[in-house]
């Protein structure tokens, strides 16, 4: 296996994203950290992660051919992991892994001299969340009543990582992106994507080659989003 090659365990850090850039130049392609607590977590755009005891919080580090499918593998193992363990989440493009409507992880990719810093997040056995993230965010337990063994999860989670990163590097594209259509909750819907210089409406028709999402306007255009932050449409 290639995820998983070395493990950092430790019981906090304030980042494993940020801890993991201090090891790029020595630790081997595949090295995971594993922390049970972080106290200074990011999200995407620096937002601020909850990320205590009772999740699973880990970066790996990656050396693709190329990084545009990164955060697509891992919605898929995150995914597949869970659902080896009785529970069916979906993921929202581009990085959300969401149950019963809610948040319940995150995928942070980041860049540092072509290695990949892939960092997961999972809202595993968490039991309350502060007041400003309970109408987004829950946990696997808060939804399913099921309490599931950390280190079962993670192990499985690394598996399936592993199988997908090895078909990304055999160039098994068409795969992994048949495998992200059957997970995502996007096909067909309505959303709204927001982008640094405008707002996009529009149908999801398909992901491309590079991860980006196809839309449709209402106008009938098709558009190519490489980036931003999408919403399901209230209907």
């Amino acid at each position: 296996m290639i995820i998983g090659s070395k493990l950092y365990y430790f019981d906090s850090v304030e980042s494993t994203n940020e801890y993991a850039k201090t090891l790029t130049k020595d630790a081997p392609e595949g090295a995971v950290i594993l922390v049970d607590e972080q106290t200074g977590g990011r999200g995407r755009f620096g937002k601020q992660w909850y990320s205590p005891k009772g999740g699973i919080w880990m970066s790996v580090i990656l050396h693709p051919p190329d990084p545009s499918l990164i955060a697509i593998i891992a919605g898929i193992a995150v995914c597949k992991a869970l659902h080896m363990n009785g529970v069916l989440p979906g993921i929202k493009w581009p990085n959300d892994i969401v149950l019963n409507g809610k948040k319940i992880g995150g995928i942070l990719t980041e860049i540092i001299d072509k290695i990949v810093i892939l960092g997961i997040g999972v809202n595993l056995n968490i039991r309350e969340f502060p007041d400003e993230l309970e109408a987004t965010a829950s946990s696997v337990f808060l939804e399913t009543k099921k309490h599931l063994e950390k280190k079962m999860v993670f192990d499985t989670l690394c598996k399936q990582l592993d199988d997908c990163y090895i078909m990304l590097k055999q160039n098994k594209v068409t795969d992994l992106l048949t495998e992200w259509r059957h997970y995502t909750i996007l096909l067909g819907q309505q959303v709204v994507i927001e982008m640094p210089d405008k707002e996009l409406s529009g149908k999801v028709l398909d992901i491309s080659r590079d991860g980006a999402l196809i839309v449709m306007r209402s106008d009938g255009k098709i558009m190519r989003v490489v980036a931003g932050v999408c919403h399901l449409r209230k209907k």
